[in-house]
């Protein structure tokens, strides 16, 4: 439809286009709407076809975000699928957007298409919810039902419980990390190498509090170097360290070097040390939310909160 178009129709009219619109979205869970005539007004969702040459907005980010909706389907269903190549993706018009991603990912001799839906919570910050990760049903297959109504951006998450609702925790002093090993587990070099997850939450939490910050989307991601991981699960975990890798609630806590500048611009060289903490819960209904901060190394004094923004006092180490 276009804008002569619609000098054509009565309100009423218009009303109903758009209400058939979003009825055939969701249909297809908003994923495959390339033949949906879309509204005028800006209140549809934009496509982009990965495959075609042409450049899409945000392709590391959205990248990433297809390697964290395989991430959460390797989790519930024991697999090791890995990315193959990105096809297309729907977004909606919002500061804090949801993605609809279809992709081609492998597990050998296993090739299949997925669904990834992913919605932003939150803008300038690591918070978001993996709402959809899935194979894509083929056309002999029934249509996949939803319990709950289409919602084009989904402002829910992951239900957690005790220490992972809530506010992200202040960093653990060296004490804790020692002494209480019910709680936490750190990381031997060769477990956080092999589990590309790791290395995943950081890059979100890096292009989450980019949005053009950094310059990340012109020069690419940094080659950050992880120096130490350690994970918290909650108290009562009786699982074998290694197993808690896989935990459906933890906290990560990562210390790297390799990002030049703080989330405010503030060059303080790529050696020195920064600290990330970052929330994962993964809920009964299948749901994974991912939380994230940088944490000052001067005074304990948080960088950057899932939470709120620090007020400026002048130029600070992060």
């Amino acid at each position: 439809m276009t804008t002569e178009d619609c000098e054509y129709f009565t309100a009423e009219e218009y009303s109903r286009h758009v209400r058939e619109y979003w009825r055939a979205v969701a249909e297809s869970d908003g994923f495959d709407i390339e033949e949906i005539d879309s509204p005028v007004v800006l209140t549809g969702l934009l496509s982009y076809d990965c495959q075609s040459g042409h450049r899409y907005p945000e392709p590391l980010l959205v990248n990433r975000y297809a390697l964290l909706g395989l991430h959460l389907y390797n989790i519930l269903q024991g697999t090791s699928f890995e990315l193959a190549t990105l096809q297309k993706f729907n977004k909606t018009m919002n500061l804090t957007s949801s993605y609809y991603i279809t992709l081609l990912a492998q597990d050998p001799p296993l090739q299949k298409t997925f669904q990834v839906r992913v919605d932003e919570r939150a803008y300038h910050s690591l918070d978001l919810t993996v709402a959809i990760a899935r194979p894509k049903k083929d056309q002999n297959e029934a249509a996949v039902s939803t319990k709950e109504p289409f919602i084009p951006h989904f402002h829910g998450g992951a239900v957690a419980d005790g220490v992972f609702q809530g506010p992200l925790p202040d960093w653990p002093s060296d004490g804790a990390f020692h002494d209480d090993r019910s709680r936490f587990y750190a990381l031997e070099k060769s477990e956080w190498q092999a589990t590309g997850w790791i290395s995943l939450y950081l890059e979100l939490l890096i292009l989450a509090n980019d949005k053009g910050m950094f310059g990340i989307v012109q020069t690419g991601l940094p080659q950050v170097q992880i120096l130490k991981v350690v994970i918290q699960t909650q108290e009562e975990d009786e699982k074998p360290p290694d197993e808690r890798l896989n935990s459906r609630r933890a906290h990560v806590y990562i210390t790297f070097t390799g990002l030049a500048k703080s989330p405010r611009l503030v060059e303080i060289g790529e050696h020195v040390a920064r600290k990330a903490i970052i929330r994962r819960v993964i809920d009964d209904s299948g749901y994974l939310t991912l939380q994230g901060k940088f944490w000052s190394l001067q005074s304990g004094e948080k960088a950057e909160s899932s939470q709120k923004r620090p007020r400026s006092k002048g130029p600070r180490i992060f």
